[in-house]
């Protein structure tokens, strides 16, 4: 009789974790209250193996989102996942990839690399003149720690190939480098010189993606005429010839 209920409960034990093992990603997710603005779909795989065929957040799409999920930090209340994203060979898809994990303590990311098409950004900016931008925005977060706001950001950013198109067609910028940080609880990208455009400018970026830029430009004498005409727009120039940028 005991070895029976012996055999009974290692069955019933290796037929739990099967079902844990196996279980459907979107079976979990569709019982997950997802945070506003978010929304997914076209999941499949399990919720250790994963996939997402589209998600959105805050209006940036992201498609192919896979993920990995440890099982021993669940044991402590943490999930922790490597996570991968669109394609990183196409220059108009959001792509990432890193490890994240979330927990009481927050959400800690670390060796996240990160690119997103610069029209995307543009277009959920209030710019005072219309803009064309062109390239691509790479991230690179060595260390990311956020917890009702950001706690700790350490990372590089990069606006690669930049390029503004005009009516005389596309002009070309070269790149724009720029540290990422923490300001009371945003976090903030700092665009340092040199650059084709002579722009130091600190972005502060908070929970609902609402930008807040400040900083000033002085483009290089050998742009077209028209970068200088369009720089009008920002106002008035100080007493080195610099435009402010407020926005």
């Amino acid at each position: 009789m005991k070895s029976a209920l012996k055999w009974s409960s290692l069955g019933l034990l290796v037929y739990v974790v099967f079902l844990i093992a196996k279980l459907p990603a979107v079976h979990v997710i569709s019982n997950i209250q997802l945070p506003a603005g978010v929304n997914v779909g076209g999941i499949s795989g399990s919720i250790w193996n994963g996939q997402m065929q589209r998600a959105q957040a805050n209006g940036l799409p992201i498609s192919n989102l896979s993920w990995q999920l440890s099982f021993f930090p669940l044991l402590i209340g943490e999930v922790s996942a490597d996570i991968k994203a669109g394609n990183v060979r196409d220059i108009e898809q959001i792509s990432a990839n890193g490890h994240v994990s979330v927990s009481s303590q927050g959400i800690q990311a670390e060796d996240v690399v990160a690119y997103v098409p610069t029209d995307l950004v543009v277009s959920m900016l209030t710019l005072p003149v219309p803009v064309q931008a062109g390239g691509r925005l790479k991230v690179q977060l060595n260390e990311l720690s956020y917890k009702a706001g950001c706690q700790t950001a350490l990372g590089k950013g990069q606006w690669l190939n930049a390029n503004y198109t005009g009516t005389a067609g596309t002009i070309d910028l070269g790149n724009f480098d720029a540290d990422l940080g923490c300001q009371k609880g945003n976090i903030v990208v700092d665009v340092k010189q040199p650059n084709s455009f002579g722009l130091t400018a600190k972005a502060l970026i908070p929970a609902n993606l609402n930008f807040k830029v400040e900083g000033r430009f002085k483009p290089n004498a050998n742009l077209p005429k028209e970068v200088h005409q369009a720089a009008q727009f920002f106002g008035k120039t100080d007493a080195n010839g610099y435009y402010p940028i407020k926005f």
